[in-house]
């Protein structure tokens, strides 16, 4: 009994540790890029494969696009 007692303290224990470092990561500001500016998330054009900055991609539905032209030929 005490043995299964240990393994359940020591399992919420790494649990809390887990979801405290997970915790700590969303709190960490961003790093800025070489110009100084915060770096941004980068989002796949899901007709090219092409990676875009987030701000520049085209939105249509839960689909990302890097032009219009490839949002256009997609829904085609």
């Amino acid at each position: 009994m005490n043995l299964i007692r240990l393994l359940v303290i020591a399992a919420v224990v790494w649990l809390a540790y887990v979801l405290f470092k997970r915790w700590l990561e969303g709190k960490k500001p961003q790093r800025p890029g070489p110009d100084g500016r915060p770096q941004e998330r980068m989002v796949k054009c899901d007709h090219c494969g092409v990676h875009v900055p987030e701000s520049q991609a085209l939105r249509s539905g839960d689909q990302t696009y890097c032009s219009p032209e490839h949002r256009d030929a997609h829904r085609r």
